[in-house]
């Protein structure tokens, strides 16, 4: 009955006259990840990388994915391209332990992982990204131990406005998408549809991935409605992806999204109300060969809702709220199990002096399988000169486990049902500098890990079964520089240069073989070059990884384009780009080959 009255009242705030406000984000003023109160970037008190509109244009990768693997400290790991499947990994963490949002929305799949970045979006439906490193438990709670992604989807806009590609490539690649904004008196609509598909790049990795999503804002008079509704599908050959002993996998998954949300402002009081569904489907075969045998399906629910209250004045900034939400999976190897959660939270941003921004918060959640946890942390930065902030960071973060560590079962692999949660404490202490022509970040930083949860065996011959494996500590160092010469000297035809660098270590001492925890990248240096000359212009990007036990390997990307028309408000953009242009054999996951040299050309159109 309590959660049914807390239920009712959270719809009965998404439905109040008048309970939302245009929620439009001025992203060079608003940070939405690091805190629930809207903050400068030069206030943040957390390490945050920030892609937007211009980085998307001169970026070489489509997929989101791709796109942020090249910042330093993020290890995507894939097992095919076009984000066929990708599992996100944020300072040495394991796939499982950091949080994917949209629109500050937690969408990681409570299955298991490797489906946190089935994202049911198109890149022409993202506004920005936000990458931030480090505990967020005391904001979005489980998962969050390395840190969050959130894809900060577009508004509709107020005319009409529509866009165009099309691409083709090797291994028979062809991509292709439109985005349409339709403003018809009270609604602005936009539609988005994307697909892509290839042959392949060897045996069994063949793909075909069809994507679309519908947003509208509905202005009445009793308010505006946003809603959101996203759809992914993916069909894809899963050449070893799980088992090296059975080469002919497949896999199919579709993802369905739906979100509304609203803000409502009083005075100084703002009230932002949310609710979501995300339901993902997964059908795998181990062996195409062997009809019906080892076919498993899994479906799963996550669905919710949250309000949230915040108060700015000029001695403090107060947020809090409620969110309440649900897991449910329905699978033939894992049976049926549900779980749900109450969340409690609390965060405080007092004004004490000029130049010092602290951020204080905890949150608290209570599962139906495990209890309480309660999350808390303390960041604050601080102005030493024009520029230049320095920063620190304490906080903890747990993660409670997937349905997968706790009850799937086959030849190779055992769940455990007598998991407990896993947990960390982090420390991080920074320094960063900001201008107009050059910004420079420093990062050290400190995870120590307790009640791991991990897949391990003893011998190469047993199953691997999830456990908690005790301890695990992690230090890391992070360094990045960037530099924009043609604002130096604005007859340079140089963009941007820049570096990034991330060292790692992990300290668990075992005697097992570790499947996850323990596999982590040990060094990744990034470095890219952006230039325009004669209306051309070309990127390179080179990702240098070292993972513990390898000797590490350097891939190469570029991409040339040029506008043909740019018109008023038309453009023709014609590109062609070229992935691992050297041609360098490497695998990011379980020794499965990734692409050679894959080669790719076509247009854009927006009007």
């Amino acid at each position: 009955m309590r959660r049914i009255t807390i239920s009712l009242a959270i719809i009965s705030a998404l439905l109040a006259p008048g309970a939302f406000a245009d929620s439009t984000r001025k992203l060079d003023k608003i940070v939405v990840t690091p805190s629930r109160v809207a903050t400068e970037l030069s206030e943040t008190s957390r390490s945050l990388t920030i892609l937007d509109n211009d980085a998307f244009r001169q970026a070489i990768y489509k997929t989101i994915p791709d796109l942020i693997g090249e910042v330093g400290g993020i290890d995507i790991r894939r097992r095919g391209p076009e984000n066929v499947q990708a599992d996100l990994i944020i300072r040495g963490t394991t796939f499982e332990q950091n949080t994917v949002l949209i629109d500050g929305i937690n969408v990681n799949d409570p299955q298991t992982g490797h489906f946190n970045m089935d994202l049911p979006l198109t890149m022409m439906d993202v506004e920005a990204i936000e990458i931030l490193k480090g505990p967020v438990s005391s904001l979005y709670g489980p998962n969050a131990f390395g840190g969050a992604v959130n894809m900060i989807t577009k508004k509709p806009a107020d005319t009409f406005k529509a866009v165009l590609y099309a691409e083709g490539g090797s291994y028979d690649y062809v991509n292709g998408g439109v985005s349409i904004t339709t403003p018809l008196g009270p609604v602005k609509n936009r539609f988005s549809f994307e697909q892509s598909r290839s042959t392949g790049y060897m045996s069994q990795t063949e793909f075909n991935i069809l994507s679309l999503t519908e947003n509208a804002l509905i202005e009445t008079g009793i308010g505006v409605y946003n809603f959101l509704f996203g759809y992914l599908n993916k069909d894809f050959g899963a050449d070893s992806f799980y088992s090296n002993l059975f080469p002919n996998e497949y896999e199919r998954t579709d993802t369905r999204f739906f979100r509304m949300e609203g803000v409502h402002e009083i005075g100084n009081l703002k009230i932002e109300t949310k609710a979501y569904l995300r339901n993902h489907n997964d059908k795998f075969v181990l062996d195409q060969n062997r009809t019906g045998w080892q076919t498993n399906y899994h479906t799963t629910y996550t669905y919710g809702g949250e309000i949230d209250f915040t108060v700015e004045n000029r001695f403090m900034d107060i947020s809090y709220g409620y969110e309440l939400s649900a897991d449910t999976i329905d699978s033939t190897s894992m049976q049926t199990h549900s779980r749900t959660r109450d969340s409690l939270y609390l965060e405080l941003l007092p004004h004490l002096a000029e130049g010092l921004y602290i951020n204080t918060g905890a949150r608290l959640d209570y599962f139906t399988e495990f209890g309480w946890q309660c999350s808390p942390s303390v960041s604050a930065s601080y102005h030493l000169a024009k520029g230049l902030t320095a920063r620190g960071l304490i906080g903890r973060a747990y993660r409670i486990p997937t349905f997968t560590d706790l009850y799937y079962n086959d030849a190779s692999n055992r769940g455990n049902s007598g998991l407990v949660p896993e947990s960390s404490w982090s420390y991080e202490t920074g320094l960063d500098y900001r201008e107009d022509t050059m910004t420079f970040s420093a990062t050290v930083f400190r995870r120590d890990t307790y009640d791991t949860i991990d897949w391990i065996r003893y011998s190469s011959k047993a199953r691997w079964q999830a456990s908690n494996i005790g301890e695990s500590e992690a230090n890391g160092l992070e360094i990045s520089f960037s530099l924009m010469p043609d604002k130096i000297c604005n007859w340079l035809p140089v963009n941007k240069i820049f570096i990034e660098h991330t060292m790692m270590s992990i300290y668990n001492k075992h005697d097992y073989f570790s499947k996850y925890a323990l596999d982590y990248l040990k060094q990744h240096l990034t470095g890219g070059l952006e230039w325009e000359l004669s209306g051309f212009r070309n990127s390179w990007i080179l990702n240098y990884k070292k993972r513990i036990g390898d000797s590490g390997y350097v891939v190469t990307d570029t991409k040339l384009s040029k506008d043909i028309v740019r018109k008023g408000n038309v453009t023709f953009e014609a590109f062609i780009e070229i992935s691992n242009l050297f041609d360098v054999k490497y695998s990011e996951q379980s020794d499965i080959p990734m692409p050679g040299r894959w080669v790719k050309s076509g247009g854009r159109i927006e009007f």
